[in-house]
């Protein structure tokens, strides 16, 4: 219970809303109380602004209540014993009348789910043909990768293409492929990970894994797109990370599926290869670093079929440009090598940052904090990362007791170190954040974001 004592920690619901709050001209009806509204909308207008200014008489509909995002249908004790079709009526009457959208999606919070009303029947007759889809468990008890993956998975059922390749595609797992090596028992080995593109458009990918609700979401997804543009390789849906139903209908054309965050895409992989026969690629932890993301490009450009060499050029001249300022900052002071850092995040997430920063910088992890444990993908990996240099004590360190110089956190944790007046720079790497204005898109992903965590590290220890 650590987790949820210390931390914002969301849950299944909150999965299910910002997965179907990250898909373009989405409208997400939450029938339930106000309560639940308000942290789920604020969170996804921050991430993809919709409204220029704070000014809730932009948005004074009943189901808004002044925020922009995620209407509810504000359920009170009444609803809860006699139902809650009568609001769900007005609510969708007005959806409908009122507000553009592709896709409505209705999502009961957990307790409307007791009440038994039938959200598809309701939503069938208001709406007509206009497309929706409902989510009558949300699942409570469960984590917010679950919820998660329940929407990007109805998602697919609901609106994927029907095409399943017929051919007989000899499919054969070479040694070292299997990115889940690092993970529990192998879990990720059940796929044909590794395997050879699929047939439909020969050299285009799907990307898994990644959500409005990871801190740099936007930024993330843009440099994906924009590695993968380099060598030729065609982005043909970012699911639940800015895509649209069109992109979700074609998702069964690309050749192969990568899975940037495995706690939040490895169902809908092998949802995918069941459906379309699709192999899929689970990233050796989120590709952080350069080392990291070379292994990404390597591996995706071999089973395409894909020249990487553009992406060698360009990610030659980020090593250069890092080594540089590493070089003089070191000259004068020997930093950062051995600088301490706490980490906290999925066991991939403190897995792919540690290894960044014990292998590239020479720092040292004092403290290896990890987030939804249930998610064991990469934690034999990372047990024995630690274990390698020797620090294999860092799982034991509350990460609100550490000493580390450099913590990356979210701004949960760090506010709370702060408030304890511990000396130390705090990076954020998760939401909660402290409220810092990203007017250029960040990412700590790909090429960009191993030049944007050197920059952090740098100045973190000067200033």
């Amino acid at each position: 219970m650590n987790d949820y004592l210390t931390s914002i920690t969301p849950d299944s619901l909150s999965g299910i809303i910002f997965a179907f709050e990250g898909v373009s001209r989405s409208v997400v009806l939450l029938n339930g109380p106000t309560g639940c509204k308000y942290y789920h909308s604020s969170i996804s207008d921050n991430q993809m602004i919709r409204q220029k200014e704070f000014d809730p008489l932009n948005f004074p509909a009943t189901w808004y209540f002044g925020q922009p995002r995620v209407p509810c249908t504000f359920l009170d004790n009444d609803d809860y014993i006699y139902g809650s079709m009568d609001k769900l009526d007005e609510a969708l009457e007005y959806l409908r009348d009122n507000v553009p959208f592709d896709l409505l999606c209705i999502v009961n919070s957990p307790g409307a789910a007791l009440i038994g009303d039938d959200l598809q029947g309701i939503a069938r007759r208001i709406l007509g043909d206009r497309q929706f889809i409902t989510v009558e468990t949300p699942g409570y008890s469960s984590d917010v990768c679950s919820g998660y993956e329940l929407a990007a998975m109805r998602l697919i059922e609901s609106f994927g293409n029907e095409r399943v390749d017929e051919g007989n595609v000899e499919k054969e797992s070479s040694e070292g492929d299997l990115a889940g090596e690092g993970g529990e028992g192998n879990e990720a080995s059940e796929g044909n990970e590794g395997n050879e593109a699929s047939e439909g458009n020969p050299q285009s990918v799907n990307i898994l894994g990644l959500s409005i609700f990871h801190r740099n979401g936007v930024g993330d997804a843009l440099e994906i797109k924009r590695l993968m543009e380099l060598c030729g390789i065609q982005v043909n849906c970012v699911l639940c990370a800015g895509s649209d139903l069109q992109s979700i209908a074609r998702i069964g054309d690309a050749a192969l599926n990568i899975v940037i965050h495995p706690e939040y895409g490895i169902e809908t992989a092998r949802l995918l290869q069941t459906r379309y026969d699709m192999p899929y690629y689970i990233c050796d932890g989120p590709p952080v670093g350069f080392s990291a993301t070379q292994e990404l490009m390597e591996k995706v450009c071999f089973l395409l079929g894909a020249d990487i060499s553009p992406f060698t050029e360009d990610c030659e001249r980020a090593r250069a440009r890092a080594y540089t300022f590493i070089s003089r900052l070191n000259s004068l002071t020997g930093l950062p090598k051995g600088t301490s850092f706490a980490v906290e995040g999925t066991y991939s997430e403190v897995y792919a940052y540690t290894s960044f920063f014990v292998r590239y910088f020479g720092m040292v992890p004092e403290c290896a904090a990890v987030m939804n444990p249930e998610r064991s993908f990469f934690r034999d990996g990372l047990y024995e990362l630690l274990d390698e240099f020797g620090v294999s004590d860092a799982f034991e360190r509350d990460i609100m007791e550490t000493q580390a110089q450099l913590v990356f956190a979210s701004g949960n944790s760090i506010a709370g170190l702060k408030l304890r007046k511990h000396e130390f720079s705090g990076i954020e790497t998760a939401l909660p954040s402290l409220g810092y204005l990203d007017v250029i898109p960040k990412t700590y992903l790909g090429i960009q974001g191993a030049l944007m965590l050197v920059e952090l590290v740098l100045n973190g220890m000067v200033f």
